[in-house]
C-alpha cells in the first residue's frame, strides 16, 4: 500500500515544485559587471575557481570590517554571517585589522 503510494506520488508533479523550477530559472542572468570580471579574469590567466572565490571573499570581508572600523559584529551583521562564521573567515585568511578609535565628543 505504502510503495503504491509512493510510486503515484512520484509522478505527480505538485504546485509547490512546479514554483521553486520557475524562480530558479530568475537567477541565470548575469550582469553586465559580473560578466566584465568574469572576461577580465578568463583573459588574464586561468586561474583556480576555489582560489579566485577565496581572493573575492578576502577583499570583501576586507572591505566591510574597514566599513565598520573593525568591528567584527557590525561587518558580519551587514554581511548575513553568523559573528563566529566571520570570525573563522578572518582567522583563515589570516586578515590583521586595527579597530579605529571612537571620536570622544570634548566638553
Amino acid at each position: 500500500m505504502r510503495l503504491e503510494r509512493n510510486y503515484i506520488m512520484k509522478g505527480r508533479k505538485t504546485n509547490s515544485t512546479l514554483g521553486k523550477s520557475k524562480k530558479a530559472g530568475r537567477n541565470h542572468k548575469s550582469s553586465n559587471r559580473v560578466l566584465q570580471v568574469v572576461n577580465i579574469l578568463a583573459a588574464e590567466n586561468q586561474m583556480q575557481l576555489k582560489k579566485l572565490l577565496q581572493d573575492v571573499e578576502k577583499g570583501i570581508i576586507i572591505r566591510f570590517l574597514d566599513r565598520t572600523g573593525g568591528n567584527q559584529r557590525h561587518a558580519a551583521k551587514l554581511l548575513g554571517l553568523k559573528y563566529t562564521t566571520l570570525n573563522e573567515k578572518i582567522k583563515r585568511y589570516q586578515i590583521r585589522f586595527q579597530k579605529k578609535p571612537i571620536d570622544m565628543m570634548v566638553f
